[in-house]
């Protein structure tokens, strides 16, 4: 399996052949759904990922003379025909670098992709430690990381401190009688 990243989608290749309801089913299943293509540098990334290889993109029509529209309802209007094409039919794969239309039986390999979303999430924590000693901050991320995994998140997640603008991850804030109160923001991509 290649996996490569783009400006905004993470491009899955799936050597498995398959018709293309088939691809966007495993697609939706598994990641967002069938590669939309949004530009060139997305076209290039998909490229690197399936080797040049023959695979089914998210574009298709419901009739042979509808207008092409993207799986994930995208507004994309990127298109990369090869000369002579679209005809009459209603899937759309690349080979080669270049897109044809065909019938949508294959079977083809396929390529999904993943929309990455940045999440900032807000950490309070009770500590007397130094949380903003790299030490402290990576044990941290780790116990993060640790559940995102147990919840069967962590292959979509990255995981990194954002840093206030006094330098520090952490802020302290005190309450009554308690031990310092640290909070900070992490983001979270997925």
């Amino acid at each position: 399996m290649n996996v490569t990243f783009s400006r905004r989608h993470e491009f899955i290749y799936v050597s498995s052949s398959v018709n293309w309801t088939t691809a966007q089913k495993y697609c939706r299943q598994h990641y967002t759904d069938l590669a939309t293509i949004d530009d060139h540098a997305d076209h290039d990334t998909l490229l690197k990922t399936a080797g040049m290889g023959n695979v089914w993109l998210g574009l298709y029509r419901t009739t042979g003379s509808g207008v092409f529209v993207w799986s994930d309802g995208s507004s994309s209007s990127f298109r990369l025909w090869e000369s002579g094409q679209p005809n009459s039919q209603l899937c759309v794969n690349v080979y080669g670098g270049k897109w044809y239309d065909r019938d949508c039986v294959g079977p083809v390999p396929f390529a999904c992709y993943i929309d990455w979303k940045r999440q900032i999430v807000r950490v309070e924590m009770k500590s007397s430690q130094n949380l903003n000693d790299p030490v402290v901050m990576n044990r941290i991320l780790g116990k993060i990381e640790q559940v995102l995994k147990e919840k069967g998140l962590s292959q979509y997640a990255k995981l990194s401190w954002r840093t206030q603008s006094n330098g520090n991850v952490f802020q302290k804030n005190y309450q009554k009688r308690d031990a310092p109160k640290h909070s900070c923001v992490s983001k979270l991509r997925k």
